[in-house]
């Protein structure tokens, strides 16, 4: 397998005013004023409409038109994947905890009060995971061998119990920038890469190039279409397409630089039409007509 290099740097995440002790009811509590330096994922867990991030200092939530912080259970979430239930994540403990480090594969059906530990718990940190939204089905790359994975693709529909090696024949890149699953067929799976879309039907064993050359950062599939980001000459794009037909139609991206690419799309589970974006430089935008208007609710981190 080819070494796969990522496409964004990990960061930190430094938040001041509000703050709690992990002693507290885990809660999610007001934010006075912060800056998010990185974020590690985002989504709506729970089928809920609440927006969710993952960062390198535990969960934020956006609902209601504010943002809140978990006040306790501050961990640094990496590969963070939403799904009907709850999360996905891997990444590493907050400082104190009494958690091994890194957390191996782990699910989460209440926010992030609770963490089930499935697999390679102590050993293993993915920074890459991604999970089919109805299905469960979790596909994680292994950047390094562990007990049981070698270097690769691998999916588990029994959340860690087996894990199945992908060829990914066809698929030619060495920088990814995300991974989707489609929400209900577990065998549809996508990768955004810096030299292209990349789409499976068969579980990730083989790839067609849905673009070629152009280098495509962030991807969402959902029922019917996905969506995908995309950075040509010099300009921020966002492309829907039907998985059926392949027929492309562009979307109004919010206004943005070369330098400030689109790394998350996500999609409201009960409005469709709702779309949220995260930018490499920690801009989030949402739309709730599919990008004939966007509102920013974040810029550059900043939480007001």
């Amino acid at each position: 397998m080819k070494k796969l290099i990522g496409m964004a740097a990990a960061a930190a995440l430094v938040m001041t005013g509000c703050s709690s002790s992990g002693s507290e009811d885990y809660a999610f509590t007001d934010i006075d004023n912060g800056k998010v330096e990185h974020l590690h994922g985002a989504g709506y867990p729970n089928a809920q409409e609440a927006f969710v991030i993952a960062t390198h200092d535990g969960l934020l939530k956006y609902e209601d038109g504010k943002w809140s912080e978990a006040n306790s259970k501050k961990h640094d979430y990496m590969g963070f994947s939403p799904y009907s239930e709850g999360f996905y994540s891997s990444g590493h403990p907050e400082e104190g905890s009494d958690l091994q480090n890194p957390l191996g594969l782990v699910k989460s059906t209440d926010y992030g009060a609770s963490l089930e530990k499935l697999a390679f718990y102590g050993e293993t940190d993915f920074h890459y995971l991604a999970t089919g939204y109805d299905s469960g089905v979790v596909y994680v790359l292994n950047q390094e061998p562990n007990s049981e994975l070698e270097a690769g693709l691998y999916s588990t529909d029994d959340e860690g119990q087996k894990w199945e090696k992908k060829k990914m024949d066809g698929f030619d890149s060495t920088g990814i920038g995300s991974m989707a699953v489609h929400p209900t067929d577990p065998n549809l799976f996508a990768i955004a890469s810096r030299d292209g879309l990349f789409l499976s039907e068969d579980g990730g064993n083989s790839f067609n190039a849905k673009t070629e050359g152009v280098m495509t950062t962030g991807i969402l599939l959902s029922e019917k279409t996905g969506v995908y980001s995309s950075i040509e000459n010099g300009k921020i794009t966002l492309v829907e397409f039907n998985l059926e037909s392949g027929k492309e139609t562009p979307l109004q991206a919010p206004d943005l630089k070369e330098d400030n690419p689109i790394m998350h799309i996500t999609q409201n589970p009960d409005k469709p039409d709702e779309l949220t974006v995260v930018t490499y430089k920690n801009d989030i935008y949402r739309t709730t007509d599919k990008g004939g208007e966007w509102e920013e609710i974040m810029s550059e981190g900043q939480i007001e």
